[in-house]
């Protein structure tokens, strides 16, 4: 039974003298009660608790487009035609459902969280990947150029969106832009398929961000695991690739994660790795800024030195066990 519950079922005139603190200290801790189930419901239901903006809707879709407008310039054009515009295939690809494949719309969602957090945290390129670039491990050294590149890349050079692309999406997406492309001219076209073969050839997975990341996590040693928990130290990219590897969560469920609107999940995934409460805090307000309300923090005061260190981990599991359950439902839906 909650405390207001008890006071109201006292008789009014046996009321202790500090009733009024009782009464306040009641309807607060009733408040986070109320808070905490909308911080529940939103990870278990993200999309019915906390629908998609029109700003996330309008990002994905624009993210979309140019993809897809990028590999549709290099099938049909062999990369010299102009980037950007809504591409001739679009409405083919979008009335055949490919559009709203669950693993697309994942990596496009998870492309558009990494966008605003990086500009929460404001995009710079990573230090300890500059430091990497001269570790004796030729591997090591290899994904912190890719990195930087990768990450110059994404931000700067047109015409080449669908590199960022996973193997199997890029795959897809490329051999229906083929498809889209001849069914458009009602012939088949020869040059169209081998444009996509070398378009194909000429990817490289290790060149993306992701990937470069999570070799330099496996790979650097153990003695620069200090700077990579270190956000301003490792950047977005190596920061959250270390907490995929920790974890053993997917790198793109973590961008979404950090991103939802509620604190409460980087706070649970920052204990299950063991993260000291101050650290935890100031990561916490270098992602949520002066979007992060005093119920947040009183939550975070609260709870976060209480809540134990298996049972953090035992539900970032349960996260990654029900989202890789709700993508192969909807494969297969």
């Amino acid at each position: 039974m909650l405390l207001p519950d008890i006071i109201m079922e006292l008789p009014l005139d046996e009321l202790p003298d500090n009733r009024e603190i009782l009464l306040s200290v009641g309807a607060e801790n009733a408040r986070d009660i109320h808070a905490l189930c909308d911080d529940v419901a939103a990870m278990v239901f993200p999309s019915a608790v906390f629908p998609p903006t029109e700003a996330t809707l309008s990002a994905a879709t624009g993210k979309l487009v140019t993809i897809v407008s990028d590999i549709e310039n290099r099938v049909q054009n062999d990369g010299f035609g102009i980037t950007g515009n809504m591409p001739n295939t679009w409405s083919l690809l979008a009335r055949s459902s490919f559009l709203r494949q669950p693993d697309l719309v994942d990596f496009v969602l998870a492309r558009v969280a990494e966008d605003r957090l990086e500009a929460q945290i404001g995009v710079m390129p990573s230090p300890l990947a500059a430091k990497l670039l001269n570790h004796a491990d030729a591997n090591v050294a290899q994904a912190a150029q890719n990195l930087l590149a990768a990450d110059s890349m994404h931000r700067r050079t047109r015409g080449q969106s669908y590199l960022a692309l996973r193997p199997e999406l890029l795959h897809q997406l490329c051999w229906r832009v083929v498809a889209a492309t001849e069914v458009s001219n009602g012939e088949r076209d020869p040059q169209v398929s081998i444009r996509a073969r070398t378009l194909l050839s000429d990817y490289d997975e290790r060149q993306t961000a992701q990937s470069a990341a999570h070799m330099i996590t496996h790979f650097a040693g153990q003695e620069y695991q200090a700077e990579l928990s270190d956000l301003d130290m490792a950047g977005l990219h190596l920061y959250v690739a270390n907490l995929a590897t920790m974890l053993q969560v997917d790198h793109d469920h973590i961008l979404r994660l950090i991103d939802s609107r509620s604190s409460a999940p980087l706070a649970i995934m920052l204990r299950a790795v063991g993260c000291e409460p101050d650290r935890a805090m100031a990561t916490i307000f270098s992602f949520k800024g002066f979007s992060l309300t005093p119920r947040d923090i009183n939550i975070f005061d609260q709870d976060y030195a209480t809540l134990a260190h298996d049972v953090a981990q035992a539900e970032v599991r349960r996260w990654g066990y029900a989202r890789t359950r709700y993508l192969a439902f909807q494969r297969a839906a």
